[in-house]
């Protein structure tokens, strides 16, 4: 996921951990857990005792209120850099989600229409398949990824005839 602060941009990858979460943030790493979450707030542990975060959601743009900071958080789709796109050859995630499966490795062969990855959104899994022949040059995401729409997810490079 990709947010803006002010003019500062923000790169998120998020996963599942046991009891939290771990993220990567600008290349941080950072692990904590979240309370329960109730009427915009919930308790957050990075280390020692939980402090309150206080959030709202207003189309693409996340507050928040932390130990007495306002933070406003403006979400960025990676789809809409069209400066920024990845090779012909990459699949893309259809819409914001949580990768489940990767059922593919770098360097192997796949067929038209083989299954590669998986995002599961909103109870259901979506399946990308491979275009055409080919093998996989690159995986940008694995399980438990959650990843915003147009991130690409794994690239398939065009295999000659014969080969």
């Amino acid at each position: 996921m990709r947010f803006v602060c002010g003019d500062l941009p923000i790169d998120v990858e998020l996963r599942d951990a046991k009891g939290g979460y771990d993220a990567v943030v600008n290349g941080e790493p950072l692990s904590f857990s979240l309370g329960p979450v109730k009427d915009g707030c919930c308790d957050v542990r990075l280390s020692g005792a939980p402090s309150v975060l206080h959030f709202a959601r207003d189309g693409r743009t996340l507050h928040l209120f932390w130990e007495g900071v306002a933070y406003r958080l403006d979400e960025r789709r990676e789809g809409a850099r069209a400066t920024q796109r990845h090779d012909a050859g990459a699949l893309e995630a259809p819409m914001p989600g949580r990768v489940s499966a990767v059922k593919v490795a770098v360097g192997q062969r796949v067929s038209k229409g083989q299954e590669l990855v998986v995002v599961e959104a909103m109870k259901m899994e979506n399946a990308l398949r491979a275009p055409w022949a080919g093998v996989v040059r690159a995986l940008y995401a694995g399980p438990g990824d959650m990843v915003a729409p147009g991130r690409p997810l794994v690239e398939v490079a065009d295999e000659p005839e014969g080969a």
